[in-house]
């Protein structure tokens, strides 16, 4: 046995050098690679410098690992050490299995390495890939590893209901943004396992973002806690109340405004991201959340979706509250819209959809003089 075969043929190497194997004689630029146990992940460290963690998937260029081992005390090249471990001269270029082939076996290893091989789109994502994404072979390894790492961080199951979204810039820096190769390969598994078509347009990778627990920044989501406006990116960090308190949640600024730093939630007429994450978070702490919206059909939506998300009750929402309200607009005079489109229902109380027959609209900015006093 030769000095490099000795030096370089332990059993730890032996998935290493077959992966540089495969991309040398391909003419990849790099390879993926995840150590199967510490014992390998601990000589491949040493062996390279570079810290490696059995069972956690990392790239090689060929050109860093060709250089580094140049470097070391035997001075050869990283063909010199693969013909040495192998048997046999292995010659950069030499073997053309089809391309296909390699795209398959490029993105099989990926997903094998984030723990996702099994998923039940996997398949269907690595045909597509392969026949759509129009990305060669030789540039392919590296945004493979790099997309399969992130689909094992995202919510992938369709009957889940993220609780937390994290900012793409956080997952993968500019290589989400849109028109990005790695999103395009995001997106395309992300399409799969949530059974929606393949998004066409910014609104359409926005819905399907937010499904798998992403926000497409983490500005343009904002919130009002306590009267000042929370960025989703902060939402995490925010001051909260402890366990049992009462937390007001609106749908107008209007009130916010008047009401100040309360404990209230202003939703600006939109249940977004960063208000879900904010609600989401007060519920863990088993808070007391009060609910009120507008008596419209989005109002109302507003409330069903907040209550379902947090378990918290309505606050002052029923029948009666409603037809108090259109006892004040004629008493004062108020102009109030009509209703327009279906209201959906009010399992809170059922009596409140039949009084809504009387077919106007009552915007919350309308009762703060009731409203207000709740608070204090």
């Amino acid at each position: 046995m030769s000095a490099l075969a000795e030096a370089f043929g332990r059993p730890e190497y032996v998935v290493l050098w077959r992966k540089a194997l495969a991309a040398v004689r391909r003419g990849q630029a790099r390879f993926g690679y995840k150590a199967p146990d510490p014992a390998a992940a601990a000589a491949v460290s040493e062996l390279l410098g570079v810290p490696v963690t059995a069972g956690i998937g990392m790239t090689f260029p060929v050109e860093e690992l060709d250089a580094l081992l140049r470097a070391s005390s035997f001075h050869c090249g990283l063909t010199d050490v693969l013909s040495a471990v192998h048997g046999q001269e292995v010659v950069a270029g030499d073997a053309s299995p089809s391309r296909d082939e390699w795209v398959d076996e490029l993105l099989r290893d990926a997903l094998t390495t984030a723990g996702l091989s099994t998923a039940p789109w996997a398949s269907v994502w690595v045909d597509q890939v392969r026949r759509y994404a129009k990305i060669a072979p030789e540039r392919l390894a590296g945004p493979a590893v790099e997309a399969a790492a992130v689909l094992a961080r995202i919510n992938l199951d369709p009957g889940a209901v993220p609780t937390v979204w994290v900012p793409r810039a956080e997952l993968a820096g500019v290589g989400l943004d849109r028109g990005r190769k790695l999103a395009a390969l995001v997106l395309r598994a992300a399409a799969l396992a949530h059974g929606v078509p393949l998004p066409r347009g910014a609104e359409a990778e926005r819905r399907l973002w937010e499904r798998c627990g992403v926000a497409v920044d983490g500005l343009s989501s904002t919130v009002v806690w306590r009267g000042s406006v929370v960025a989703l990116r902060d939402v995490a960090t925010v001051p909260v109340v402890p366990p049992g308190a009462v937390v007001w949640v609106c749908s107008s600024p209007r009130l916010a405004e008047v009401a100040g730093p309360v404990d209230l939630v202003c939703l600006a007429g939109r249940l977004g991201v960063a208000a879900r994450m904010l609600l989401a978070r007060l519920a863990s702490l088993r808070v007391d959340l009060r609910v009120h919206g507008d008596f419209d059909a989005a109002g109302l939506l507003v409330v069903r979706e907040v209550l379902s998300l947090t378990g918290g009750t309505p606050w002052r929402m029923g029948a009666d509250d409603y037809r108090s309200a259109l006892d004040l607009a004629r008493s004062e005079g108020i102009d109030l819209p009509p209703l327009d489109g279906e209201v959906g229902p009010t399992p809170w109380d059922p009596r409140l959809g039949d009084a809504l027959r009387a077919g106007w609209s009552v915007p919350e900015e309308m009762l703060l003089d009731l409203l207000i006093p709740d608070l204090v």
